[in-house]
């Protein structure tokens, strides 16, 4: 285990990708660390990661149990059907750092998987969700802090983007995700399309 004491989110996010990783389930690093690989660094309490349990083998179930048998505490939370969030596995250690493992978001494109991108994080190599991706289901969500994170994103990354794809992207959740996707690209700087 990496974490050594509270306030270390990163570090267990780290062990549970390891675990994920070596049960052959894909994941991508999601919420504060992505937004903060791609736009303006915020601080986080816990870490969200999306993960793809389609074709592995494994369930919600043998995932919560396998984190359980690692050591973890564990809860298994399916959503209602109007919330953006398919289900979730939280995971925290014995020091109160939670990873988030999302089961899924409706609407989010299935190819989300095959877009991640590999960054580092404390001397380890992850998966992050696409920028695109990531601006998305942000805006999916809905919140006062997801537009900050999507203006944030813009504002850093946003010459970086297949704005293309990020409509086709927006589509896929409504025309209030595609409407409000084209007022925030209306306030960024032209330079940055």
């Amino acid at each position: 285990m990496r974490t050594t004491g509270p306030g270390q989110p990163a570090h267990l996010l780290l062990d549970v990708l390891d675990l994920l990783t070596d049960l052959g389930i894909p994941y991508a690093v999601i919420g504060a660390l992505a937004v903060s690989y791609y736009g303006i660094p915020r601080s986080t309490t816990d870490a969200d990661v999306a993960i793809w349990l389609t074709g592995t083998g494994k369930s919600d179930r043998d995932l919560t149990k396998d984190l359980t048998a690692a050591g973890y505490r564990t809860e298994l939370k399916r959503a209602d059907i109007d919330d953006p969030i398919v289900g979730a596995i939280i995971a925290e250690d014995e020091h109160q750092n939670r990873v988030d493992l999302r089961l899924g978001v409706r609407g989010m494109d299935p190819e989300a998987v095959s877009r991640c991108v590999t960054a580092s994080l404390l001397d380890s190599s992850v998966r992050i969700i696409a920028g695109e991706d990531l601006i998305a289901m942000k805006i999916f969500a809905g919140g006062f802090k997801d537009t900050e994170d999507v203006q944030g994103i813009l504002e850093v990354s946003g010459h970086l983007l297949n704005l293309d794809l990020l409509r086709k992207l927006a589509r896929r959740y409504g025309v209030h995700v595609a409407q409000t996707l084209e007022e925030l690209l209306k306030e960024i700087p032209p330079t940055m399309h």
